[in-house]
């Protein structure tokens, strides 16, 4: 019997479509890695450059000056229980000086003080002066936060914030502009030079601070006329308490005998808008309307150098005042009269 070998085996016809699909497979992976390795990159590239860039500035926050005056101020006011008169004052001397108005402490040697934190104090009166409404106490307490005091020109239309403890409440905190400078406030022991403000003052804010933008004390207030405060000068009540603080009378100060504001228009000086009948300005003729630019040869910008010059002199001092009237410049001897 015949045997035949069988064909030895053949490779199966090529498929062209498969090939095809290897290629495009590898195509893809290809493709696949570049992306992947050019994202990395880029993301690496982008972190370092965000890491060198600043972080952004926070958008200030916009803080109202009355506010900023009222969180300095605060600490260093008082509430004051004389008797059955209450009012406010401030400490300006860390050793544990207080300043107030003299109409509230009344005859009172000892008064109640009560620290913005709620910490009630005995206070002792050390003197009082009716004439300025100025009074002086002192109190026993470590750590105390004086007032910033400014001696700087006070202007018509600057920040006025009013601080103190109306009706008994908390300290509480106005505010409004300074409306006039240079008038005067009848006392019970005479007149006394006074900052007008329409900053709210209420029964009870008498004796507290009135502060300028900058958080300095620019007077004590004390009364309320119409609808404008009144404010004793700083600098007057300094140089009162100063005699006050060692039990001694102030003496008495220097008076002209006219309010008066700033000029509305460039020129510089004190305008008069009063004058006080049988005072020294009315006997030399000066009268409202009048600009004053200067006492003894030194020119005035404003209505405050005026009251402040008059101050530094004694009842009956002779002085030169440069007087302009219906445009007319004269100059005139004043002998000054005396008020407190």
């Amino acid at each position: 019997m015949t045997t035949t070998d069988p064909a030895p085996p053949t490779a199966p016809p090529s498929d062209p479509s498969s090939a095809s699909d290897g290629r495009s497979r590898a195509w893809l992976f290809s493709l696949v890695v570049v992306v992947a390795a050019v994202a990395f990159v880029a993301g690496f590239v982008l972190r370092e450059e965000l890491r060198d860039e600043p972080a952004p500035t926070p958008t200030p926050v916009s803080v109202d000056p009355a506010a900023l005056v009222a969180r300095k101020l605060l600490p260093s006011t008082v509430y004051i229980r004389a008797g059955n008169t209450a009012g406010s004052g401030f400490v300006y001397n860390a050793g544990g000086l207080v300043l107030t108005a003299a109409h509230v402490v009344g005859d009172n040697d000892e008064v109640t003080v009560r620290l913005s934190d709620g910490t009630p104090l005995a206070g002792k009166v050390l003197g009082r002066d009716t004439g300025r409404d100025v009074a002086v106490i002192k109190i026993e307490r470590k750590g105390l936060v004086a007032a910033a005091l400014s001696r700087s020109p006070v202007r018509v239309g600057e920040l006025a914030v009013a601080i103190g403890s109306p009706f008994g409440d908390r300290e509480t905190v106005t505010a409004g502009v300074v409306s006039g400078i240079g008038g005067t406030l009848p006392t019970p022991g005479g007149a006394v030079d006074v900052i007008r403000t329409d900053a709210a003052v209420n029964s009870g804010n008498s004796g507290g601070p009135l502060v300028d933008r900058e958080g300095r004390v620019i007077g004590i207030n004390v009364a309320l006329r119409g609808t404008l405060g009144l404010a004793v000068p700083i600098d007057v009540a300094l140089d009162t308490a100063k005699f006050l603080e060692q039990g001694k009378s102030a003496p008495p100060v220097a008076q002209l005998g006219v309010n008066g504001t700033d000029p509305a228009d460039p020129r510089a000086g004190a305008l008069v808008r009063t004058v006080t009948p049988g005072s020294a300005a009315a006997d030399v003729g000066i009268k409202e309307g009048d600009l004053i630019t200067a006492i003894d040869g030194k020119r005035l910008q404003g209505m405050f150098e005026l009251a402040a010059a008059i101050r530094k002199h004694a009842p009956g001092d002779e002085v030169t005042l440069t007087v302009v009237t219906d445009g007319e410049t004269r100059e005139v001897k004043v002998k000054l009269g005396s008020h407190g």
